[in-house]
């Protein structure tokens, strides 16, 4: 079972990635530390009710910066592969797609719209 998990800690090369071990540390640690502090009393001026609205935001902070700075380094060392391989550096992707003027009137009605 503990093979799985810590399967999740590395990266594409096989070895331990430091925003994974640190992410997942880090959210381990408020998972158990934060309801403890809020019993014992750590935490004071707290009611449950309050407690229990904040920790889901907190919990999800932690994961969504975790996953932030895994995808920031995956992208880095993307970038960075290609200019190794190419010397080119890679362009940042359009605007979005364009649509030209007028062309939306040109089609024919979806089904059950009328003409």
């Amino acid at each position: 079972m503990t093979g799985g998990i810590l399967n999740a800690l590395k990266g594409i090369g096989g070895e331990y990635e430091v925003q994974r071990v640190l992410g997942a540390i880090g959210t381990l640690t408020y998972i158990v530390i934060a309801p403890v502090f809020a019993a014992v009393g750590v935490i004071k001026d707290v009611s449950m009710t309050e407690f229990c609205i904040a920790y889901p935001g907190g919990l999800a902070a932690c994961i969504g910066a975790t996953a932030g700075a895994i995808a920031w380094k995956d992208k880095s060392v993307a970038s960075a592969k290609v200019i190794e391989q190419t010397g080119a550096v890679p362009a940042p992707p359009p605007a979005g797609p364009s649509v030209k003027p007028g062309s939306m009137d040109e089609q024919p009605p979806a089904s059950g719209e009328a003409a």
